[in-house]
């Protein structure tokens, strides 16, 4: 079959997936270890550049492999790795050319406690390592070409959110402003799913949260989650119907070729209350000194210490990132593939900032009106501030009723 993909369906260059290939190798003969088994997708499309089912093998020395249940003839349109086709993983198992003795590798931070035993039955005397630790660092680190996805994607939630005070209005409900965000975001093309590493939920692009409902406390580590549709996914946009004088934080992920940025803005229907204003104005003041401070060497700890430190000096303790019980640790987290994952500006974290990692600045605040939100997605230059990559106004947006 001849595979002609439809426009923007956009490949990864050859180039970029063999410089991949040749760093993990790398880190992999450098830990005295034959090679690494990634078997899960966002691990497999990052080397490879191809998501069909199947398992890569990144050996320390020699040729990757490419094991392909399905679709085997479309994997090999989409990746340069070469391309092994399998019935299964036994038979991927027999075909990886390990020897008794040998240290493997798998992503023990995912991959199922049986799906763990069922690779130790069938590698017989291979040693099984974890390098979850290896594959994140690695990722942490982006490269020329996942820099000018994100900031396409960061570009892309500029026009999406420069949308988004005509949408607005008395009785408008949140789950509503989600949709047309989604529809408007697809038209451009996001894909409408933003992975998480480990998470308890899939993770979605439309939290869309207002009024004292916005702040209410729920199951993943945030400051403001709403109710929710449904206490089967509770929390983001619920039927809830906006109302005038009320903070609208706006949380909308946008995902391009499988590369995310993560923003937010605040926006009310009518004038804000001096509360809302005072807070939003607060955690402008936050994202300048973290900017400031976000340069390769500093320490992630010392950057999320300055913040809570300002935040306290603009009146904002009570509730900067969430009430005491719902209080995050951290004030940005790293993302690309995934959300969720290393580099994070952490509380009493030792780890040193690099150049070329990307941050979503996670800069949120809880008042009794409700959430007030203010998050940029970053990248960590050489030299200079970060480039921010979601290129948008920081100002709260009132629009008038």
């Amino acid at each position: 079959m001849s595979w002609q993909f439809p426009p923007g369906y956009r490949l990864v260059p050859p180039e970029v997936i063999a410089a991949r290939l040749e760093r993990a190798g790398q880190a992999l003969a450098a830990r005295g270890m034959a090679a690494m088994l990634l078997t899960q997708a966002p691990d497999v499309y990052y080397y490879t550049g191809s998501c069909q089912q199947g398992v890569a093998l990144v050996r320390a020395r020699g040729t990757a492999l490419y094991f392909v249940r399905r679709h085997a003839g479309r994997a090999a349109a989409e990746s340069p790795v070469q391309v092994v086709p399998v019935r299964g993983l036994t038979e991927a198992a027999r075909s990886l050319s390990l020897q008794a003795g040998d240290r493997l590798g798998l992503t023990l931070d995912l991959l199922p406690a049986r799906a763990y035993l069922d690779w130790r039955r069938r590698l017989t005397g291979v040693e099984l390592d974890d390098v979850s630790a290896l594959v994140q660092e690695q990722r942490a680190i982006k490269d020329d070409y996942e820099i000018a996805v994100m900031s396409e994607a960061g570009a892309l939630a500029a026009k999406v959110f420069a949308e988004i005070p005509r949408l607005l209005g008395p009785g408008v409900s949140e789950a509503w402003l989600a949709g047309q965000l989604q529809a408007l975001a697809m038209a451009g093309g996001h894909i409408d799913l933003l992975r998480t590493r480990g998470a308890f939920l899939d993770t979605y692009s439309w939290h869309i949260v207002s009024g004292p409902e916005g702040a209410v406390p729920s199951t993943i580590d945030a400051a403001s989650l709403g109710y929710g549709l449904s206490p089967a996914f509770p929390l983001g946009a619920s039927h809830k119907q906006f109302k005038p004088h009320e903070p609208i934080v706006v949380d909308f992920g946008i995902c391009l070729c499988g590369y995310q940025t993560d923003q937010t803005r605040t926006f009310c229907l009518g004038a804000a209350p001096p509360a809302l204003r005072a807070a939003h104005a607060g955690l402008k003041a936050v994202q300048e000194v973290i900017l400031e401070m976000l340069r390769p060497g500093a320490v992630s700890g010392e950057i999320f210490a300055t913040a809570v430190e300002t935040a306290r000096a603009h009146g904002l303790e009570a509730g900067f990132l969430g009430r005491p019980e719902q209080r995050t640790r951290f004030c940005a987290h790293g993302l690309g593939l995934e959300l969720g994952v290393p580099p994070y500006l952490l509380e009493g974290s030792r780890e040193r900032v690099r150049a070329r990692e990307t941050y979503a600045l996670e800069l949120k605040m809880v008042l009794d009106e409700g959430p007030v939100g203010l998050e940029n997605t970053v990248l960590v230059r050489e030299q200079g501030p970060p480039a921010i990559l979601s290129p948008m106004p920081d100002e709260l947006v009132e629009v008038p009723l």
